[in-house]
C-alpha cells in the first residue's frame, strides 16, 4: 500500500489527505497544535466558539465551486450551509457612503451603475475584463484545455493600472478595491488584477456560513478522513523532511518520532517547507527566491460577547471605512488606529472584529514555543500586553462609538504573534504567501520542487483563501493521481 505523510491539517492538508486516502493510500497527517484544522479551526471563551481564520466562503451552492469540492470529497451533507443575504451580503461602508455586494457578478454591475451612473461605460469594461480575467484560471472552471500561461497576464497586471484606466471617480476605485483587498490582503498598487478578479468572483457566487464555523467543517473533513483509513496525530511537530537521492521518504518530528511514506505533502509556508529539508537539496536559485519574497499581511482579532442590535450583520459582513484611501487602510495604520475593519456576528450573541496590522510592530514579542497545551499559550511580557492593550482599547472605542446600541463584552484579542504561535506562518500572515504582481504571475511558488515525491498545498501556492487552499490539493496531487481524472470526476457531479 502506498504511504503518504502530509504536514499540517489546514484544508489544504485535509483535502489533500482525503483525495489520497480515496485511492487507497494510507495517510497519516501530522499537526503541530491541539486542534485540527488550521485557520478552519475555533477557541473557546466562556462557552462561545470563536473562528480564527474561517468566518465565510463563497460559491458553496451544490453546484458551485466550492461546493462541488466538499461534494467530491464527501462532506457537504455533514454541515450545516447557511446562505447569507444575496442582496446584500458584504456592505461597505465609507465616509458618508454605503453599498452592499449582492450575489452575482451582474447583480454587483447593475448595483455599482447605480450608484456611479456617470461610470457605466467604465463599469462594464471592468465587469468584461473580470470575466476574461477569470476564465484563465482552468482548474478553477475546470477546464484543462486553458493554458497556464494565460494566468501570467492577469496576475502581472496590477489592479491599480485597471481601475484608474476605467474610472475618473476615486470613490468608484476605492469601492471595487475595498471589497477585494481585505480577502487577499494585498493593497491595491500590489495586487494582481488576476488574483482580484478570482477570489471576488469566488465570493461573488454568494456568501455562506457554516453552522458551527470552520470548525464544524474541519471536524466533518477529519471524521470523512478517518472512515477511509486515515489518521491525524496532534502536537505532532515536524523538524525535518527526509531526503534520499532527490527523493522526499519520510519526516522526522521534533520529539524525534520518524515516519517513512512513499509522498510527502506538505501544507505549510514555503518557507517553512525550506527550513525542513536538507541543505542542498533545493536548487539554489529556488532558495534565494524564498529568501527574498515577503510573506503576507498579518491582522488584530478581537473577540466578543454582544447584546443589542447589530443589525448590519445580520446575515452580512461590514467592511468598514474611515477614509477613501484603501490602499493606506490595507497598509494597516500605526499602532492604536482604525482604519478600517472587517465585523462579523456569524451566531447569535457573538461577534467578531478584525483590522489590518504590522508584522514589524510585534516582530520583537515573537518567541517560537516547541509545544501546546489546550487552553494556553505562552507567557508574553509586558510591553507585549501593554501594545495589545492599546490596539484592542482603539478597536473597542471605535465599535462603541460606530455601533452604540450594542453593548461589547470583550472575551479576548489576538495579534499577529498570535497567528505565528499557533499556525507557525511566517510573520503571522493571514494569507500565507503574499499574492502581489511582483510574486505572482511567472514568479509564483511551484507545488513541485526539485525533491521528488514532494507536493507543496495551501493559499500559498494557489490564490488566497479557503477554496484557494481546497484547490491546491487538486492542482498539487495531479502529477500524482491525475489531474485530468480529478477534474472529470468533479465536472461530472
Amino acid at each position: 500500500m502506498n504511504k503518504a505523510v502530509v504536514i499540517g491539517s489546514g484544508i489544504g492538508g485535509l483535502t489533500s489527505a482525503i483525495l489520497l486516502a480515496q485511492r487507497g493510500w494510507k495517510v497519516t497527517v501530522l499537526e503541530q497544535h491541539y486542534r485540527p484544522g488550521g485557520c478552519l479551526h475555533r477557541f473557546f471563551r466562556q462557552g462561545l466558539g470563536f473562528d480564527t481564520g474561517f468566518h465565510y466562503v463563497g460559491s458553496a451552492g451544490p453546484d458551485e465551486s466550492f461546493g462541488r469540492i466538499m461534494r467530491h470529497l464527501g462532506v457537504y451533507d455533514r454541515v450545516q450551509w447557511r446562505p447569507m443575504d444575496a442582496a446584500g451580503f458584504d456592505v461597505l461602508r465609507f465616509p458618508e457612503f454605503e453599498i452592499s455586494v449582492p450575489r452575482g457578478l451582474t447583480a454587483w454591475q447593475q448595483r455599482l451603475e447605480e450608484a456611479f451612473p456617470s461610470e457605466v461605460k467604465g463599469i462594464r469594461a471592468y465587469v468584461q475584463l473580470h470575466r476574461e480575467a477569470v476564465s484563465a484560471y482552468g482548474l478553477y472552471n475546470l477546464d484543462l484545455g486553458i493554458s497556464s500561461l494565460d494566468v501570467i497576464r492577469w496576475e502581472e497586471m496590477p489592479l491599480t493600472t485597471v481601475l484608474s484606466e476605467l474610472f475618473s471617480d476615486e470613490r468608484l476605485r476605492a469601492v471595487i478595491a475595498g471589497h477585494g483587498a481585505p480577502l487577499y490582503g494585498v493593497p491595491p498598487s500590489e495586487a494582481p488584477f488576476g488574483v482580484h478578479a478570482v477570489v471576488t468572483d469566488h465570493f461573488l457566487g454568494g456568501g455562506w456560513r457554516i453552522a458551527g464555523g470552520g470548525d464544524r467543517l474541519a471536524k466533518a473533513l477529519c471524521s470523512r478522513l478517518r472512515e477511509l483509513g486515515g489518521e491525524i496525530l496532534l502536537r505532532a511537530e515536524v523538524d525535518r523532511i527526509q531526503v534520499a537521492d532527490g527523493v522526499a521518504t519520510g519526516v522526522i518530528l521534533k520529539d524525534g518520532r520518524e515516519f517513512s511514506a512513499s509522498l510527502v505533502v506538505a501544507n505549510n509556508h514555503p518557507k517553512r517547507v525550506a527550513e525542513m529539508l536538507p541543505a542542498g537539496s533545493l536548487r539554489p536559485i529556488y532558495r534565494e527566491r524564498l529568501a527574498e519574497m515577503s510573506p503576507g499581511r498579518s491582522h488584530f482579532g478581537v473577540y466578543f460577547r454582544i447584546r443589542g442590535d447589530l443589525a448590519v450583520c445580520e446575515g452580512r459582513n461590514l467592511f468598514r471605512y474611515s477614509t477613501w484611501d484603501v490602499e493606506a487602510a490595507e497598509r494597516g495604520g500605526d499602532l492604536g488606529e482604525v482604519p478600517f475593519y472587517f465585523l462579523t456576528a456569524p451566531d447569535p450573541g457573538i461577534a467578531l472584529a478584525i483590522v489590518a496590522s504590522n508584522w514589524e510592530q510585534w516582530s520583537s514579542h515573537h518567541v517560537e514555543v516547541p509545544s501546546l497545551r489546550s487552553g494556553e499559550g505562552p507567557a508574553r511580557e509586558e510591553g507585549y500586553r501593554r501594545q495589545k492593550e492599546v490596539m484592542i482599547r482603539a478597536i473597542v472605542d471605535t465599535l462603541r462609538r460606530e455601533h452604540p446600541t450594542v453593548e461589547w463584552e470583550l472575551l479576548d484579542a489576538s495579534t499577529p504573534v498570535t497567528a505565528a504561535h499557533y499556525l507557525r506562518t511566517p510573520n503571522g500572515a493571514s494569507y500565507g504567501h503574499y499574492h502581489t504582481v511582483g510574486q505572482m504571475g511567472r514568479y509564483r511558488i511551484p507545488s513541485a520542487v526539485r525533491v521528488r515525491q514532494l507536493v507543496q498545498v495551501g493559499q500559498s501556492v494557489a490564490f488566497p483563501g479557503i477554496c484557494g487552499a481546497a484547490m491546491s490539493a487538486y492542482s498539487g496531487l495531479g502529477g500524482v493521481l491525475g489531474l485530468e481524472t480529478l477534474v472529470q470526476e468533479l465536472r461530472a457531479l
